[in-house]
């Protein structure tokens, strides 16, 4: 079964995310947030969306502190039954949301849609899939939201080979990780 092969893949990787110090966790996050500000899309975007990390997921704040000082809109989501992408003007406006992800305090809408969506994920495959947390909040944003180009971002050891799918997931264009950049048809360009 599909979902049983998600979560015990999820719960593995889960596991070793969990594992990394934060120098770790810094450090490789830091040299994610530099190529996604040299990729094309990224670069040309005037708004852009992030997720906001939990726990030792790829931290986005300083990624979103320079999108901002380089004058992007950035959007961050709140989570209620689906989704919403709403205008973040500062980190100090964030407080704790469901599920503890930081969502913005001054609900605002974002005055455009994103031209990219960077994307958590658990797990992300060479086939450019993702397993998130089991809620398909990004695969449901995604399905309505369709011209953003979709940027995965993770540690490079979240990167599998194949994953199991359902049929309604997303895939997405690009991935970044840590050590390379990983592009439809699953090719690599090391970093």
């Amino acid at each position: 079964m599909v979902a049983e092969a998600k979560e015990r893949l999820r719960r593995n990787v889960l596991a070793i995310r969990d594992s990394l110090s934060p120098e770790e966790a810094a450090e490789a996050s830091a040299a994610i947030g530099q190529s996604l500000f040299t990729e094309e899309h990224f670069k040309n975007a005037k708004t852009v969306a992030f997720y906001l990390a939990k726990g030792n997921e790829v931290d986005t704040k300083g990624m979103i502190e320079r999108a901002m000082r380089e004058g992007k809109g950035v959007l961050v989501p709140i989570t209620n039954e689906e989704i919403t992408m709403c205008g973040l003007s500062s980190l100090s406006d964030l407080v704790p949301g469901k599920f503890g992800v930081p969502e913005p305090k001054t609900r605002k809408q974002g005055k455009h849609p994103p031209e990219v969506v960077i994307a958590p994920g658990v797990v992300f495959g060479l086939c450019m899939h993702r397993i998130g947390y089991g809620k398909s909040y990004y695969d449901r944003y995604f399905k309505k939201n369709t011209n953003a180009f979709k940027i995965g971002i993770c540690f490079d050891f979240q990167v599998m080979e194949e994953l199991p799918r359902h049929e309604h997931d997303v895939a997405m264009d690009l991935i970044i990780t840590d050590k390379r950049l990983i592009k439809q048809g699953g090719h690599s360009i090391e970093r």
